[in-house]
């Protein structure tokens, strides 16, 4: 061996020490095949379960970019992931936009059951944060003897609009997804070191909401299309350019539409190499060696599919269609087809690591939720109230304003056509559950105002 200065065989252990991975775990997740599964009735282990939790939640994803789901292979990392984890394929978020859509999906309840509206537009006064003292996932996983720590890129979800209660520790960087995860890597390693037996990291990354940025090297198509007068990539001229949409002429808004859909695309391919960017640092530091990872999207984005652009608009699939993906070393693969909420991602964790639901969560562990469960959302945003039921591929929709659409998800999967029919049976058993929930949603408005304005042609 080759001999050491003193000093530096008493430094050089400690330096190796330091640049080493953390003992996040020392009997890693049981890979043999021929074990037998545990777990619940849709999420199965080889062996055992795992141990700790990692969320990784993507602000403003569209499904239907996975390729799974229709994209055009922007996706191979999240892909790949998906290949060998329990995919929902029939997901739906309960809102629109990221503090309405994480408030309930992590509360494990909707929204109008918990008490309290998430607003979009509005001041201090009519729109306040999460009450004090509400639960969600982290106050039950804590009370196990999880130590958590949320990351998130995004303030509508953090400590300013309370859905970060539980936590113990709420961070928020200035930054893309490299900075979302060495904040959390920091915070969690420092946890580990300190003594915490389990852990519960959650990073909530803002690729790719508005404005698009990504870098050009990930945008293609670009080359081919006519340059626009401006640049959409600055977050105000795209907002200006979007809300000009209504009084431009038609080929002005395809010309648009396809610059948007480019760097739109482009952040969709660069989130995917960035959170493989990440899986390579958890992996190579040992995180993932005894963790359930869960990855899913707090909503869509709408490119004028029915009107509008971004998103907290309405609820059609492109802003409410949800994904959620359930990862570990020992889990077995599979396609869970039947419908889920996002509400079901509570207590299916909960139950995953044993522990009871709390009575307060409405969600169903993944597996157990009746055939004739409606799914619910609601919104109130930038169109003001609105209210969704959807069952068996029937989705209505209740617009405060007075009006009902309806469509048929099964032969129109796209929602281009209205079918609603006051006097058609299966759709009044949708009215006569979305009521009562705009009603509920109402008597819960801070300043009572907006009101729904219930149309004359339903009871």
């Amino acid at each position: 061996m080759r001999y050491l200065p003193p000093v530096l065989s008493l430094v050089l252990p400690l330096v190796l020490a330091a640049c080493s991975g953390p003992d996040v775990e020392d009997d890693p997740l049981p890979t043999d095949t021929n074990l037998e599964p545990v777990g619940g009735p849709a999420l199965k282990f080889r062996g055992r379960v795992p141990k700790n939790l990692l969320f990784l939640s993507i602000d403003t994803f569209r499904k239907d970019h996975l390729t799974a789901y229709g994209g055009d292979d922007l996706t191979p990392f999240i892909d790949r992931i998906a290949s060998e984890g329990m995919t929902l394929d029939d997901h739906m978020q309960c809102s629109n936009w990221t503090f309405a859509s994480t408030t309930c999906t992590l509360a494990g309840r909707y929204n109008i059951e918990r008490g309290h509206i998430p607003r979009l537009n509005g001041n201090d006064a009519n729109r306040p944060p999460v009450p004090p003292g509400t639960k969600f996932l982290a106050s039950w996983l804590h009370d196990a003897g999880f130590y958590s720590v949320i990351v998130s890129g995004n303030d509508w979800l953090s400590s300013n609009w309370g859905n970060t209660q539980g936590y113990d520790e709420a961070l928020k960087p200035n930054g893309s997804a490299p900075q979302v995860w060495s904040t959390g890597q920091k915070a969690i390693r420092q946890a580990i070191d300190g003594g915490a037996d389990r852990w519960f990291l959650h990073l909530h990354f803002m690729e790719p909401h508005a404005s698009y940025d990504p870098p050009m090297s990930n945008v293609t198509g670009e080359d081919l299309l006519e340059p626009w007068p401006e640049d959409l990539t600055d977050r105000d001229t795209h907002y200006k350019w979007r809300d000009e949409w209504p009084n431009l002429a038609d080929e002005d808004r395809d010309l648009l539409a396809a610059h948007l859909r480019n760097l739109y695309d482009g952040e969709i391919r660069t989130i995917d190499e960035r959170l493989a960017d990440i899986w390579d640092d958890l992996d190579r530091e040992g995180y993932l060696d005894d963790t359930l990872v869960v990855l899913w999207n707090d909503h869509g984005e709408q490119f004028w599919e029915h009107n509008h652009q971004t998103h907290a608009f309405a609820m059609h699939g492109e802003e409410n269609d949800a994904f959620a993906i359930f990862w570990a070393r020992n889990i077995i693969p599979g396609h869970y087809t039947a419908p889920t909420s996002s509400i079901d991602l509570v207590p299916t964790v909960l139950d995953t690591f044993g522990i009871e639901r709390p009575p307060e969560v409405t969600g169903f562990v993944v597996g157990t939720a009746p055939a004739d469960r409606p799914r619910f959302g609601e919104s109130l945003a930038r169109l003001g109230g609105i209210n969704m039921i959807e069952h068996d591929g029937l989705k209505m929709q209740f617009y405060w304003t007075g009006a009902v659409t309806v469509f048929d998800r099964k032969v129109d999967p796209l929602e281009t056509t209205n079918v609603f029919d006051p006097a058609d049976p299966e759709q009044l058993k949708l009215w006569a559950q979305l009521k009562p929930m705009a009603m509920q949603m109402s008597a819960l408005i801070v300043g009572g105002s907006p009101t729904p304005n219930y149309p004359s042609t339903l009871p």
